[in-house]
């Protein structure tokens, strides 16, 4: 077995937040979960009808890797990423890093990993490889799968050339600590000015307060648009809540990335506390809306639905407020 000695990995509870700490870890840096993910202007929100589901796709963060890519710019980390239609030059991708002593990132889908005792396909995942033999990769992965795991290479192979919604071509990334210390208030500052920006503006209407209140308007409708509706109501809200795709999560590790902002930033205490507030509300509100989402399915009732569509009107709100605070950070 090739394996990275002295390796030791980030625990976390989302994948893209827990790969991408585990590669900085390795090169130096330590940053919390939440501090990675509002360092990587994650918070976002998108609704997308997909013919490939049975139900609207609720995502509640910005497109995978683009945490990765905000998160390295905004500390000034080199992100080296590849992908390829090859599998030999995807598994070089992988095996040359670690016999260097680095670990490398994977971007592939879940189904595929042995491990998740309840696999859906997901081809947006994240694990980091730290070891590899003929027969096994070595991996990370949440808290919730163990955190350190172990992959049949075949498997990992199938996972990494998967297709479907969210799907890459075999991407694999490595991660370069920064050339100087970082300035950590002077990031935090422009992440959160980037993040409100975005948020506020969102480029489609399914993204971010636009699809939250687009989920609000289909939300009635799921249980004749769903074939199997108890068991695709359920999925959903286990995903939204349990999996990480969801709101409440992401609402939360940023509620917590602003209080480590307002460590640094104490000049803009009273707007970072307002929308730490804010988000607080939002998740609990995430929350709320997962819950009615899985009783409408089990008990095929409508006014679950109708309910859970008043609170993401609500969220919504809540979540503009909170990001117009912010983006008055800096003034």
């Amino acid at each position: 077995m090739h394996k990275i000695e002295g390796f030791e990995p980030m625990a976390g509870q989302h994948c893209e937040t827990v790969t991408t700490g585990t590669l900085l870890k390795a090169a130096g840096v330590v940053l919390s979960e939440p501090m990675l993910f509002g360092l990587g202007e994650g918070l976002s929100f998108i609704f997308l009808n997909l013919a490939a589901l049975p139900l609207p796709f609720v995502g509640g963060r910005v497109k995978p890797f683009e945490l990765t890519l905000s998160l390295c710019r905004n500390i000034g980390a080199t992100c080296d990423a590849a992908e390829t239609g090859s599998k030999p030059k995807a598994w070089a991708n992988l095996e040359e890093p670690i016999l260097r002593g680095t670990p490398v990132g994977l971007q592939l889908d879940c189904y595929y990993l042995d491990y998740f005792s309840h696999p859906v396909h997901f081809a947006g995942h994240f694990v980091a490889a730290y070891g590899f033999d003929e027969s096994e990769v070595l991996v990370v992965d949440t808290v919730q799968q163990g955190t350190l795991q172990r992959a049949p290479r075949s498997r990992v192979e199938e996972a990494r050339f998967a297709k479907g919604p969210m799907a890459a071509r075999a991407r694999s990334w490595t991660i370069t600590a920064p050339a100087k210390p970082v300035d950590l208030p002077g990031a935090v500052r422009a992440a959160i000015g980037a993040n409100a920006e975005a948020y506020l503006n969102p480029p489609f209407q399914g993204a971010s307060y636009l699809g939250i209140r687009k989920m609000a308007a289909s939300l009635p409708t799921w249980l004749k648009l769903s074939k199997s509706p108890e068991q695709d109501l359920a999925q959903t809200a286990l995903m939204m809540e349990r999996a990480g795709t969801g709101g409440a999560i992401f609402r939360n590790f940023y509620r917590d990335f602003l209080a480590e902002a307002r460590d640094l930033l104490p000049q803009d205490q009273r707007l970072l506390r307002e929308a730490e507030g804010l988000f607080g509300e939002a998740a609990a509100g995430w929350t709320a809306i997962a819950d009615l989402i899985g009783r409408a399915g089990a008990q095929q009732d409508a006014k679950s639905l109708h309910e859970a569509a008043g609170l993401c009107t609500q969220v919504a709100d809540l979540e503009v407020a909170a990001m117009q605070r912010l983006s008055r950070v800096g003034d």
